[in-house]
C-alpha cells in the first residue's frame, strides 16, 4: 500500500468520539430499535435542573448497586428507590427524572403456508431514562404526563433466554445453554461502565447514536501491546428466528485474523475483573433484536475506543480481522 492511500484509508477509519457502546442518547422514536433525534437545548436545560431517581431491580444488590452508581454519577442530583418501592404515580411530578428499567416483548403473527404462528419477534431489556416535563392534574387527580424519554442502556439477552421465549422450545435442545444467565452483560462491573458513558454524554450534551462507526485510533493502537479480552459467550452462534444455539466456534478460527493478544474469560470473570479495578479494554457484542453493537471498552473510565454497529446475530472472523485492522493503522 503506498503512503498516499494509507492516509486516506486511516482517515477514512478514524473517528474521534469515544461514548458509545450499548448507551443511546435522543430522543426516541421506537421502543424496538434504536432510532433516535436530537435533543433540543432546551430539553438538556431542563434536565440539568431534574432530580434524579434510580429505581434498582430486585435482581441487582440493593447497596452495592447504590454504591457504583453513586460513584460514576455526577450529572445531577440522584436518589435511590428499590423497585419493590417504586410507585410511578408518587414521583410523576414536573422536574423528576426517573431511570429505570423498561422490560417487554413485542410480539408478530407470522403466516407461513397457510399457518399462523405467534413469536416473539422483538425484545427490549434496557435501563430507560425519563423526565417528566410537564405534568397536568385532570379529574379526581388523575396525572396527565409530558414524557421526555431521552437516554437508554441496552443489555444483551442470552441464548438461553431468548431461546425460552420461543414456542420451539425445548429442554433438551436447550441443554447446552440451560446454564445461562437471563442476560450477558447485565452485571455490576459492565452496568457501572455504561453508566459512565452515559453520565458523561449528559454532561458533554452530546447525541449518541449506536449507529455510528468510531475508532479512537490514538487508543486503539495500545491493543498492540495490551490483551484484548472478551467473554467466551461471543463464541456461541445463535439461530437468528428460533434463538437455537447452532454451533460453538473455537476461539483460535474467530480470532484467525485478529494479530494482537486476546483471552476469553467467563462473562462472571471479566465482570469481577472489571469491579476489581483491574485496567484493560474487553471486546463487547450487544445484540438489540436485529443490531448487533460491537465495541471495546475501557474497564476503569467505561471509554470506548471502537463501535461498529450492522444487522446482525453473530460475531464472526471478519469482526475481529476489522478491529487488527483498525489497530494496525499507525
Amino acid at each position: 500500500m503506498n503512503f498516499m492511500k494509507k492516509i486516506i484509508l486511516w482517515c477514512l477509519l478514524i473517528t474521534y468520539v469515544s461514548l458509545e457502546a450499548q448507551v443511546s442518547i435522543g430522543r426516541t422514536v421506537s421502543p424496538t430499535n434504536l432510532y433516535i433525534r436530537d435533543i433540543d437545548d432546551k430539553y438538556f436545560d431542563f434536565l440539568d435542573q431534574t432530580i434524579t431517581y434510580f429505581v434498582v431491580p430486585e435482581s441487582l444488590d440493593y447497596e452495592a448497586t447504590k454504591k457504583i452508581i453513586s460513584d460514576v454519577w455526577t450529572y445531577n442530583k440522584i436518589n435511590f428507590i428499590a423497585e419493590t418501592d417504586y410507585d410511578e404515580n408518587n414521583l410523576m411530578e414536573k422536574g423528576n427524572t426517573i431511570i429505570r428499567i423498561h422490560d417487554k416483548g413485542y410480539q408478530m403473527v407470522r403466516d407461513r403456508n397457510g399457518y399462523k404462528t405467534t413469536v416473539n419477534s422483538w425484545f427490549a431489556y434496557k435501563f430507560e431514562l425519563i423526565s417528566y416535563y410537564n405534568v397536568e392534574v385532570k379529574k379526581k387527580g388523575k396525572k396527565d404526563p409530558d414524557i421526555l424519554k431521552l437516554a437508554e442502556v441496552f443489555f444483551t439477552q442470552s441464548m438461553h433466554n431468548r431461546y425460552e421465549m420461543q414456542p420451539s422450545y425445548n429442554k433438551k435442545a436447550a441443554k447446552e445453554i440451560s446454564d445461562e444467565p437471563d442476560f450477558y452483560n447485565f452485571f455490576l462491573g459492565y452496568i457501572k461502565n455504561y453508566f459512565q458513558i452515559l453520565n458523561k454524554g449528559l454532561m458533554d450534551r452530546k447525541k449518541i447514536d449506536l449507529t455510528d462507526k468510531v475508532i479512537d485510533q490514538s487508543k486503539m493502537v495500545l491493543l498492540k501491546e495490551k490483551t484484548l479480552y472478551a467473554p467466551q459467550w461471543i463464541l456461541k452462534r445463535v439461530a437468528p428466528f428460533t434463538g437455537k444455539l447452532k454451533s460453538i466456534d473455537k476461539a483460535e478460527e474467530l480470532f484467525e485474523d485478529y494479530n494482537y493478544k486476546y483471552k476469553l474469560l467467563s462473562y462472571d470473570d471479566l465482570n469481577n475483573k472489571i469491579l476489581s479495578g483491574d485496567d484493560f479494554y474487553y471486546l463487547m457484542n450487544t445484540q438489540f433484536n436485529e443490531h448487533q453493537i460491537l465495541s471495546i471498552i475501557n474497564s476503569v473510565t467505561g471509554e470506548v475506543i471502537y463501535s461498529s454497529e450492522r444487522k446482525s446475530y453473530n460475531i464472526n472472523d471478519k469482526d475481529l480481522k476489522e478491529i487488527s485492522q483498525a489497530i494496525s493503522m499507525d
